[in-house]
């Protein structure tokens, strides 16, 4: 039976109706039902360069019938039996701007539509802290079903699992066996920890393979107003780290439009990326600084 729109209002799918989701595909008799497939959609999909492109092009394809077992055999826009919510019907078709869904609701009444991202975050086993994350991991698993190799992405993959390493092991300071076990670099650093944070935290935001030097390394611009210190203490914090090795800064000739002339201009502007951090890469510098120490 095909789907009639004049009976089937439908809304996108919010927190709520995610949750109930996820309370019900928890249960192991719905579980077994929703088996996930690898599927080689690579021809199907052609040549992806960003997560962000991957992710558009999935939400334009259908699917849900690629990498679900059950949903495989299923046409677009035929109602079926919803195998989440008992008594509902289901269908999977394109909602008003071109994108796919899983369409389920009482006959008759409103629907509820779920991306594929919507629907996998709702399984057991998707991994992460908060939301950005947990959409990552389920991209990423969606890119292994669908056999999917996107370039570039890799490259925003790896930075952003820089930035998250940095930033976690910078919290390793916090802990007084950490301090003990590079103090001269700790003392170097420790009154200036939370504004390299912010710029970690400030940085990540920006990763995007349009915005890299020659290093491969992401870059991006932040001002001493970005901050929570002074320009003055900005610049002397930018200064310190950059000595150490923790912070790489260039100064590069960009184009903005300016308002007041209403025409481009050209400035230049500071734009800084990250090492690695490790305990091997602190343990070098904690040895440059006891050596350099042990010769005043």
């Amino acid at each position: 039976m095909t789907i009639s729109r004049e009976f089937h209002p439908y809304r996108s799918a919010f927190i709520q109706e995610k949750t109930l989701a996820k309370k019900e595909l928890s249960k192991s008799e719905k579980d077994f039902k929703w088996k996930k497939r690898k599927y080689d959609a690579s021809a199907i999909f052609g040549d992806i360069n960003t997560h962000d492109e991957f992710e558009r092009v999935s939400e334009e394809k259908n699917v849900f019938s690629m990498v679900f077992t059950n949903l495989k055999d299923i046409k677009e826009e035929a109602l079926f039996p919803c195998e989440i919510f008992d008594g509902n019907e289901a269908w999977i078709g394109k909602d008003a701007i071109g994108k796919y869904k899983y369409f389920t609701g009482e006959p008759f009444n409103e629907a509820v539509a779920y991306s594929i991202f919507d629907l996998l975050l709702c399984f057991q086993g998707v991994q992460g802290k908060g939301y950005t994350q947990q959409r990552k991991f389920v991209r990423d698993e969606l890119i292994n079903l669908l056999n999917v190799f996107n370039g570039d992405a890799d490259w925003e993959q790896k930075e952003r699992e820089k930035y998250i390493e940095n930033i976690h092991i910078l919290t390793l300071f916090k802990n007084q066996e950490f301090q003990a076990k590079y103090p001269n670099l700790f003392k170097k650093i420790k009154s200036y920890l939370y504004v390299l944070e912010d710029m970690l935290i400030h940085g990540q935001k920006f990763i995007n393979i349009e915005k890299r030097n020659e290093k491969n390394n992401s870059i991006f611009s932040m001002y001493a107003s970005q901050s929570k210190v002074s320009p003055a203490s900005f610049s002397n914090v930018v200064k310190r780290f950059k000595e150490l090795g923790f912070l790489f800064a260039e100064e590069k000739r960009v184009t903005f439009f300016d308002k007041r002339i209403q025409s481009e201009c050209l400035t230049n502007t500071t734009f800084y990326s990250f090492p690695l951090y490790s305990e091997t890469f602190f343990k070098e510098i904690e040895e440059s600084l006891k050596h350099n120490k042990g010769h005043k």
